[in-house]
């Protein structure tokens, strides 16, 4: 078995934090995003992960030996791949094409979920789906009575149906994709001005791929600050939170949080939602629904639904604030 994880985005609508951290390394309560989704894979698995091919562009020795360390956590070993342009999840994957073979899982690294792996033996493969209210900023199915995958869209602007995919794919002939993508190239084929794994799948069930949409027990989509703070405040519902108390001298605190060992926090009120990593500085504040990262200082604020970067500076603060890494507010 084989994980083919393509993180290669830009990570635009995470900025300015993806200018200094990739998405999928993003950190919820301590661990990158990218560690909760293999984790979970993992364990839903039925088989155990053999190699992790990680798709990535301009990424630094130290951030590859991190990977190399999470593969071999779970006994696989990791191998790269460069997509030097970013030209759509298709070519992302035609990247890792000499690692297409075989059962695969493709993972986009901006997601969280929970859910069973177990592909019915009438399928060759399989995507999983979350309904959600408004479909159209992600891919989409169509399904057949049988429950069959007949067409996947891009993003609609008119969604036929409210079932959005997650971003976790199962192929049993991961070799099955290649004929798929470079008709893609082939044809110029582009949605949305990129070539599309959904374009390419579309096609393997049009040569009589048979695909099923498998639902999710719980789906946290981490693409952006606001998601961010959504999943973190999931995250933190799911239990496992332990506080610094030590840290915590004369702090009011608002139940769930997460306040990691290093961090100081005094003359505060903490919570609910909140998550102050280590070696951050909260001083005479107010934060409920907010991030505080490594190193991050907050004094004399009010906040909530803020994100305030690794080392940054945020003082005198009140309402949302969004600080990059090493910036400064106030």
């Amino acid at each position: 078995m084989r994980l083919i994880i393509p993180m290669a985005g830009e990570g635009k609508r995470l900025r300015p934090h993806t200018f200094t951290t990739p998405k999928p390394l993003f950190p919820l309560l301590g661990k990158p995003v990218l560690a909760w989704l293999i984790e979970e894979v993992h364990r839903a698995l039925p088989e155990a992960v053999e190699e992790m091919v990680f798709v990535v562009r301009d990424l630094k020795e130290e951030t590859r030996h991190f990977l190399r360390q999470l593969a071999a956590q779970w006994g696989a070993e990791a191998h790269f791949c460069e997509q030097q342009e970013p030209l759509g999840t298709a070519h992302a994957l035609y990247q890792a094409r000499h690692h297409l073979k075989g059962p695969c899982v493709i993972l986009f690294a901006d997601t969280i979920f929970r859910a069973s792996i177990q592909v019915p033996d009438d399928a060759e493969g399989a995507l999983w789906v979350h309904r959600v209210e408004d479909p159209r900023s992600y891919g989409v199915v169509e399904l057949s009575p049988e429950g069959f995958i007949t067409r996947l869209i891009e993003k609609p602007e008119v969604p036929p149906s409210d079932l959005a995919i997650i971003g976790v794919y199962f192929l049993r002939q991961a070799e099955k994709l290649l004929p798929a993508i470079e008709r893609l190239f082939e044809e110029g084929i582009r949605s949305k001005g990129e070539y599309q794994l959904t374009d390419a799948l579309q096609w393997l069930c049009e040569q009589g791929v048979r695909l099923r949409a498998l639902p999710v027990e719980e789906w946290l989509d981490c693409g952006s600050k606001g998601l961010i703070l959504q999943a973190q405040a999931r995250l933190l519902d799911w239990g496992g939170v332990q506080s610094s108390v030590p840290a915590l001298t004369g702090v009011m605190v608002i139940p769930p949080v997460y306040v990691a060992e290093g961090a100081i926090v005094s003359e505060s009120v903490i919570g609910p939602y909140t998550v102050v990593e280590a070696g951050a500085r909260v001083y005479r504040s107010v934060l409920s629904h907010s991030l505080c990262r490594t190193g991050a200082v907050v004094e004399y604020s009010t906040l909530r639904d803020s994100l305030i970067g690794a080392h940054a500076e945020c003082r005198h603060a009140v309402g949302t604030v969004d600080l990059g890494d090493y910036s400064r507010y106030g």
